[in-house]
């Protein structure tokens, strides 16, 4: 609810954030051992996370803490609501903020495999949209 309230969003953003989490890192419980280098509850990937340091500071008047659980959802939580204005919906935020700003259906990563982001997105939404999301 804390970063729901920074990005006045009345609620709806926190359920978004939830399923994300969910998603994610099971609200903490499948972080040991993850194979991602991603940061914490929302799994933000190292370049990512650099990428939005200067931005998380601006907004939230202080230094990330990587070690912070709140700053964790704070930072992918400016990230999502970035790549929802940006893309115009939740859904197409979904997919930018898993397969980044590019992506597109048949897209590759770096190793040849396949970003299943509609996957992600498809899965998300269905999470929030269980939880009561309005949009």
């Amino acid at each position: 609810m804390n970063a729901d309230n920074k990005f006045g969003k009345g609620g709806d953003f926190a359920l978004l954030l939830s399923a994300v989490i969910k998603k994610e890192s099971s609200f903490g419980a499948g972080l040991p051992g993850s194979p991602s280098a991603g940061d914490g509850l929302m799994q933000v990937e190292p370049n990512t996370r650099n990428a939005y340091l200067s931005q998380f500071s601006s907004t939230f008047g202080r230094a990330y803490n990587h070690s912070s659980e709140q700053d964790q959802v704070y930072l992918g939580a400016l990230i999502l609501n970035e790549k929802i204005v940006r893309f115009g919906n939740i859904y197409n935020g979904l997919l930018r903020y898993n397969g980044g700003d590019n992506w597109y259906p048949g897209a590759t990563d770096s190793y040849g495999r396949p970003i299943l982001a509609n996957q992600y997105a498809d899965s998300v939404y269905a999470t929030y949209k269980s939880y009561g999301g309005k949009n």
